[in-house]
């Protein structure tokens, strides 16, 4: 197996447990994990390629199903779950493809789309679940649709944001990490 096969599957599997991790800590405080999973889905797409930060972002919704399928409002949110994965899926790639997008275009540019991501993500799954789960559901699901768009709405926000306090820093770290090891090879 080549050096960069054994660097990106080194990589994935970091980050799949980083990930893995905080599903696990996800009901203790989705505000800690949020960011952190939003983080490693774009490290992913940036550091082992694009469509390793796609993948990250289908698996992330569906693995929560098994490893950590209750939010703090477990009754409440648990019957649209299986709803909401479509939505989060989608919002994951917007905010992966956003990262990816301001990569290579410098610092500012970098944070910039970052943001970018974040708010596109966030206005995506806030509208999806105003769409679809209040109009379309609202007399089957009740309050309990009400309850995931108000989670989509202040949660994806803040996770969103406050994962671009951890990307960049990540990221340039990792780039000069990379710098300097092709110096040495």
């Amino acid at each position: 197996m080549k050096k960069n096969s054994v660097t990106k599957l080194s990589t994935a599997a970091v980050l799949l447990a980083i990930i893995i991790v905080m599903q696990l800590i996800k009901n203790v405080s989705a505000y800690i994990s949020g960011p952190v999973i939003n983080a490693a889905m774009v490290i992913a797409a940036l550091e082992i390629g694009t469509a390793w930060g796609l993948g990250f972002s289908v698996i992330v919704p569906v693995m929560s199903l098994f490893i950590a399928p209750a939010s703090p409002m477990s009754m409440l949110s648990g019957a649209t779950h299986y709803l909401t994965i479509p939505i989060i899926i989608i919002g994951n790639i917007i905010l992966v493809l956003a990262a990816k997008f301001g990569s290579k275009k410098g610092t500012v540019v970098f944070i910039i789309s970052l943001a970018a991501g974040a708010v596109l993500k966030w206005l995506f799954m806030w509208g999806g679940g105003e769409l679809i789960l209040l109009r379309l559901f609202s007399e089957s699901l009740g309050q309990m649709a009400a309850i995931v768009t108000k989670v989509f709405s202040v949660l994806q926000l803040y996770s969103g944001l406050l994962s671009i306090v951890l990307i960049v820093p990540a990221y340039k770290v990792l780039e000069k990490f990379k710098k300097s090891d092709s110096l040495k090879n």
